[in-house]
């Protein structure tokens, strides 16, 4: 009786506590501690050791130094990157002294800030929290997690956003404008984000749609501009198309990224992958689905984008330029989930195998960890040298070995201090 009575006790207990777990995991502190747990364990130097990196110390702190806030317009690697130039501006503002700290913290609040744009935007995407949360999930090393000059990857992702933006009642076009123009000015998947933006405004137009179209083709005609007029190398290799590749690369290395993985099965994964989407879309008649459509264009855009950067046989989600598998990713699991809510039971399973082995790559290659500097002490050290030049390192990969350097006055890191608001 009494062994009865406490199972009966420890189901109806059970029953109780796991729709409480679910509702809380799915409600918005659930979802932002999930979250910032999840960047840092991708990223946990940057968590107790916040450090400049790439860019930012090369290129946007002389900069600085120069011209002030002005440099806000000042383009890095020959395109515009609003989101980590107003960071990195704010942060050197507001503390010199504890700027990669301040960077840091402003860079999670923008990062997952826009997960939860996506998670509470009304969206024509499938399960959008679920899409929201992927993105903090996907495949890769976390090389554009949780540091300040990547943040500009993030920020594009706010026009997408508008491209999948769901009219209702109220049609939002200024709002709809801004999160444009934010995205826009990020990096130069302006130009594909407008291009699709287009096709949805003369698409079965809505309220708001040409309007948002016109200042997304503005924004991406700037950055068109700054992309044409850079000084800089626009790539690195020689770029060239191999269909071969593209499907090992985008698709195989979604559900495999190991280090040498047999090609065929990589080769068999991808095109299985490319079967269902393409499938799909003959026997749904998916044509006809401007959303559908997008997504697949968000996807190709994407892949072509990256391509056209790096050639393509130095790209690896983990071992060679994971930065350029962020998009790709992104959006073909997104079009996998949108996939998913209509197709078969059969087409379902293998997409949630798909999701699973992903997740398993997101848990093996999706943390990083590396040699650690210390800001305050390497300004202290260049401050140190007076009127001489100081070799500052910059975090390029990880270790020190290979770190960049920028040569700076020990006055030019004195004016960084005397500039700051805060000590």
């Amino acid at each position: 009786m009494l062994s009865t009575l406490i199972e009966v006790t420890d189901t109806n207990m059970m029953k109780s506590i796991f729709p409480r777990i679910r509702d809380w995991m799915s409600s918005v502190p659930g979802i932002l501690i999930l979250l910032l747990i999840v960047f840092v364990w991708r990223r946990p130097v940057e968590w107790h050791h916040p450090y400049v990196w790439v860019e930012e110390g090369t290129i946007t702190l002389p900069a600085y130094l120069e011209q002030g806030w002005h440099s806000l317009w000042a383009p890095v690697a020959g395109y515009l990157v609003l989101p980590a130039k107003l960071i990195f501006l704010t942060s050197i503002s507001l503390s010199a002294s504890h700027y990669p700290a301040i960077a840091y913290a402003l860079t999670l609040i923008f990062e997952i800030g826009t997960i939860a744009l996506i998670a509470y935007s009304p969206t024509h995407l499938r399960f959008p929290k679920l899409a929201a949360v992927a993105v903090a999930l996907i495949p890769t090393q976390p090389e554009v997690f949780a540091v300040s000059e990547y943040a500009f990857w993030w920020g594009a992702l706010w026009s997408f956003v508008v491209v999948f933006w769901r009219v209702d009642e109220r049609p939002r076009t200024i709002w709809r404008c801004v999160l444009t123009v934010v995205g826009g000015l990020s990096s130069p998947m302006a130009v594909p984000a407008a291009a699709l933006l287009g096709y949805r405004a003369f698409k079965q137009p809505q309220r708001g749609d040409k309007e948002v179209f016109a200042v997304a083709a503005l924004v991406a005609v700037i950055q068109c501009i700054s992309v044409v007029t850079a000084t800089v190398p626009m790539g690195f290799g020689k770029r060239y198309f191999d269909a071969v590749q593209i499907v090992v690369r985008f698709f195989g290395h979604y559900v495999i990224s190991t280090e040498r993985p047999p090609i065929a099965l990589l080769c068999v994964i991808g095109l299985a992958i490319l079967g269902v989407i393409f499938g799909f879309a003959i026997g749904r008649q998916k044509w006809h689905d401007k959303y559908f459509v997008m997504l697949l264009g968000a996807l190709c855009a994407a892949i072509i984008a990256s391509i056209s950067r790096v050639a393509i046989d130095q790209l690896h989600p983990v071992l060679g330029g994971p930065r350029y598998f962020f998009y790709p990713y992104i959006f073909l699991t997104w079009l996998l989930l949108y996939i998913y809510g209509e197709a078969g039971s059969r087409v379902r399973a293998f997409i949630g195998v798909v999701f699973v082995c992903a997740f398993v790559q997101f848990l093996m290659h999706g943390r990083q960890e590396y040699d650690t500097f210390r800001w305050r002490a390497e300004l202290g050290r260049c401050i140190n040298a007076g009127s001489d030049i100081y070799q500052l390192p910059i975090q390029f990969a990880g270790p020190k070995t290979i770190a960049w350097h920028v040569a700076l006055k020990g006055t030019q890191c004195q004016q960084l201090v005397d500039r700051s608001i805060f000590k």
